[in-house]
């Protein structure tokens, strides 16, 4: 009997530990919402009702995201893990069916393979700023037919894969935000299978100013109205003259959309007519012979 008492408490203990350092409540659109912030924890704590819809895991010690371990919340509509220590994604497991929304902000991820969200096939917007994300695969977010945010802001993507936007299968992509990143140049065509994205973000990118400029500048200048940058935390500023040059030296800091086509591809120098470089010159063989030498005695 001893014992039994003291399991008992043990569990009353554990439940009153999950109860207290886990809220319960309900977001803005009124889905029930568990939130466990800076818990130290590396999993999901028990206790949490199945039925959950928004589910908050910020500031704690995880270092991947297995999706197994949200597998028995068959309402869950939300899941952040922003901040915590996250450098993995489990690229298959079972299918998180009704998750819509996954936010990973100020993790540690370094790279995404193709089709790493296909257990999640209706995501609607995914955050990934401020991670170290270097490399992307063009199927990366392949099949999901409703993604309409992409935020990869504050990374260090040096390069786009050509045919990122191509195989997103969503018709209804919004947000593009590129802002803060090590990009210098726009693949051609980049934009061409969404051409009309209300909210692309593209600043603070060292552009390289040079003639393969040619794209990002007519997309630019024909999308000026859809191209945005952050002023704080919640606002947001049209910004199509604030993606400037970061090279050549004569070019620093000027407004890509202000540029003329000779600015960053000057046209070949004329080249030189056959009259204007033609000098007179004479054939060995028309030449007077050198004086003879005589030996002397």
């Amino acid at each position: 009997m001893p014992c039994f008492i003291i399991l008992v408490f043990l569990l009353i203990r554990c439940f009153g530990v999950t109860s207290s350092s886990c809220q319960s409540d309900r977001n803005q659109d009124h889905r029930p919402r568990v939130s466990c912030v800076s818990q130290g924890l590396t999993a999901v704590p028990h206790g949490i009702r199945t039925d959950t819809q928004v589910l908050v895991l910020t500031g704690n010690q995880f270092t991947s995201l297995s999706w197994s371990m949200y597998s028995g919340f068959t309402e869950l509509h939300e899941l952040d893990l922003s901040h915590n220590h996250i450098s993995t994604l489990e690229p298959s497991g079972p299918v998180l069916e009704k998750l819509s929304v996954l936010r990973l902000s100020g993790n540690m991820l370094s790279g995404l393979e193709g089709l790493v969200f296909r257990c999640t096939p209706s995501l609607m917007e995914i955050y990934l700023d401020r991670n170290q994300i270097r490399s992307l695969q063009n199927d990366t977010f392949s099949d999901l037919p409703r993604l309409a945010i992409i935020n990869l802001s504050q990374n260090k993507l040096p390069v786009l894969p050509p045919r990122l936007l191509e195989h997103v299968s969503s018709s209804g992509l919004k947000t593009f935000d590129l802002e803060n990143n090590s990009v210098s140049l726009m693949p051609d065509r980049f934009f061409s299978s969404k051409p009309e994205l209300p909210y692309v973000y593209l600043t603070h990118n060292p552009w390289l100013c040079s003639c393969a400029l040619g794209y990002l500048h007519n997309f630019l200048n024909d999308q000026e109205h859809n191209i945005y940058m952050h002023d704080g935390p919640n606002d947001i500023i049209p910004a199509a003259d604030s993606v400037v040059c970061s090279g050549p030296p004569h070019l620093l800091k000027r407004p890509i959309i202000e540029l003329e086509e000779s600015d960053f591809c000057p046209p070949d120098p004329p080249h030189p007519s056959g009259d204007q470089y033609t000098k007179p010159f004479c054939i060995l063989s028309d030449l007077e012979p050198p004086p003879r030498v005589l030996p002397t005695n």
